[in-house]
């Protein structure tokens, strides 16, 4: 929300003006004047007056105070303008902001799409009569099982700018705008309307369809997902789905200066400020943008000899981490070159970069399995340049959790140690061995199938992650991670094969003893309903403990078409809370977040 002016009352005109309080008069009103001064300063509004005996008590929201009646020749209240008009006996007189009954004359303006940018937003001006907070309501339509988008701003000042998301396109939107005191306090409200256009951007979804949703069940918020367009090579195009399959949010940056070409990689994730972060792998930068999609930094990646690909994130310290390509690394004969193996820890602040971690220095580099061209979807394949294709880092406590496609799952610390690897134990050299996790089954035991352990073939209760995407720590120390499946037990196979499946599944490491334990799955049992090779994610859901699994491309859909899925998921039942099919679109990233920051 923006704001602008602060709300200075000045009684120096009150004074001068009420002669009424003068010596000749015999009247002594100063006491009562500075109580008024007060409660104006206090952004109390006067809510009503009245005559008792000799005194003339104005109720002001938490106080009253009188004046001698014989003062005062008379108050006028008009509601409509939340002012009081109080007139002395000398005709002279002061405006007192008052309790209205209506916000309507308040607000002064309404933007539709301020920035040029977010088609779904718009601003309300307000200039408020006291400070106070403003609370926002878009409506839901009628019958749709979304929730009301309801938001409390933060700021107090008079002049407000009321920043409304989650409007619907081509539609004439109900929004309440609800005007409070400091505390919360409501004070009036109404209704106003606003008429958004049709969304024009031809790489939007053509189609949605919820499958199910459980609102009562469901983790609360929007599913962001976060598209390249029709291709890496145009303009990408963040959206916002709600629990109706309706679009509520999107930037849209075709007509952008800086980002009309923009690649965004694995797409935004929220900051502490309440902006985004996201890469742009056309121009090789990180960017942070508003949630109008206007550029609030940015840091060139390139100018520090990288570039971007593929995720990037905040870390909890508030430093910046990227997945990323070193521009001058060669491979070992010192001349191919090899890219999406590096990562880095950048200052946000300094624009410096503080940690570099050369995954070529951390794992094996040796190992890879080179892809047949003539197979379709062999661009999704690994080569010798492209050995480990990272494509995720977060931080997990004082460490870090690196998703590497073609490798697995590594978790290190700050100055680049290997603590374990979660990966099919064939093709790794010898000094590697002890990074390997040893798998368990679900009992306990160990595993003691070879063929199982080298990943030639997939247990009946345990299976390495393969080509996978996004691991994420859970509460209770576990990590969940999406499988693609790409390539599981070192077969490539055609992308339309009905065998293969993705999956989302937990797995519960015990550092001490070396192994890793399958706990939980979902997917396996749907096939190739949810089959991704590519992109895609998976999400812990705080408030509920549910699980989003989102496979980004090639499902099969219930129309016979293909496109991606978001699916909520109970672990405790396995049910589906939540399904989702977007049809066309593919996408890189799924999240569920709240349309608003905390901090507006």
């Amino acid at each position: 929300m923006k704001t602008s002016g602060i709300y200075i009352f000045s009684l120096f005109s009150f004074i001068m003006g009420v002669t009424a309080c003068s010596d000749n008069d015999e009247v002594d009103c100063r006491g009562a004047i500075q109580t008024i001064q007060t409660q104006l300063q206090e952004s109390d509004l006067l809510k009503s007056s009245v005559v008792e005996g000799d005194n003339y008590v104005l109720s002001f929201e938490t106080k009253t105070v009188e004046l001698p009646a014989n003062t005062v020749q008379s108050l006028t209240t008009n509601p409509d303008e939340w002012k009081s008009i109080l007139t002395f006996i000398d005709g002279s007189s002061y405006t007192i902001p008052s309790v209205g009954t209506s916000i309507d004359k308040l607000v002064t303006n309404v933007i539709v799409n301020p920035s040029g940018y977010n088609p779904l937003s718009a601003y309300a001006v307000m200039n408020l009569p006291a400070l106070g907070r403003m609370k926002m309501i878009v409506h839901s339509k009628d019958g749709h099982r979304t929730p009301d988008i309801e938001y409390f701003f933060k700021s107090i000042e008079k002049g407000q700018t009321v920043t409304i998301l989650g409007l619907y396109p081509d539609y004439k939107n109900k929004v309440t705008l609800v005007y409070t005191d400091k505390d919360g306090k409501e004070r009036a409200r109404s209704t106003i309307h606003i008429q958004t256009e049709k969304l024009k951007n031809p790489n939007l979804p053509k189609k949605t369809n919820v499958v199910t949703a459980d609102i009562s069940r469901m983790e609360p918020g929007m599913n962001l997902i976060s598209s390249p367009g029709e291709s890496e090579a145009d303009t990408a195009i963040p959206y916002m789905i709600d629990a109706d399959g309706e679009i509520r949010w999107t930037l849209d940056w075709v007509n952008h200066p800086e980002l009309n070409h923009i690649d965004i990689g694995c797409g935004l994730s929220r900051m502490k400020s309440g902006n985004y972060l996201h890469g742009d792998g056309y121009r090789d930068k990180l960017v942070e943008v508003n949630t109008l999609g206007e550029i609030v930094k940015s840091w060139d990646l390139r100018a520090m000899g990288y570039s971007f690909h593929h995720d990037a994130a905040e870390n909890a310290d508030g430093k910046l981490l990227a997945t990323v390509s070193n521009i001058s690394a060669k491979l070992a004969n010192g001349k191919d070159i090899r890219y999406n193996d590096y990562m880095i820890e950048l200052d946000p602040v300094k624009s410096q970069i503080t940690q570099v971690w050369d995954l070529a220095a951390m794992i094996d580099s040796s190992r890879y399995q080179l892809t047949d061209p003539s197979l379709p979807g062999a661009a999704f394949g690994q080569t010798q340049s492209n050995w480990a294709h990272n494509n995720a880092l977060i931080g997990i406590g004082n460490d870090y959790l690196a998703t590497i496609r073609f490798q697995g799952i590594c978790k290190f610390n700050h100055a680049g140690g290997v603590k374990w690897i979660i990966s099919p134990h064939q093709g790794w050299r010898d000094k590697y061995q002890n990074l390997l996790l040893k798998p368990l089954h679900a009992d306990g035991s160990p595993i003691t199938d070879p063929d199982v352990i080298a990943g030639v073939k997939s247990g009946d209760d345990f299976d390495w992650p393969w080509g996978a995407h996004t691991a994420v720590p859970l509460p209770n120390g576990n990590v969940m991670v999406f499988d693609n499946g790409y390539g599981r037990n070192f077969v490539l196979a055609r992308f339309d094969d009905q065998s293969l499946y993705s999956r989302a599944v937990e797995y519960e490491v015990n550092e001490e003893q070396r192994t890793v334990r399958q706990v939980w799955q979902f997917g396996k049992e749907g096939g190739h309903k949810y089959y991704a090779p590519a992109r895609s994610g998976v999400q812990y859901l705080p408030q509920t403990g549910n699980r989003l699994f989102c496979p980004g491309m090639e499902n099969n859909l219930s129309d016979g078409s293909t496109g991606g899925r978001v699916v909520e998921i109970d672990p405790a039942t396995g049910q589906v809370i939540f399904e989702l099919e977007i049809s066309y679109a593919v996408y890189q990233r799924a999240r569920r977040i709240t349309l608003y920051p905390d901090n507006l």
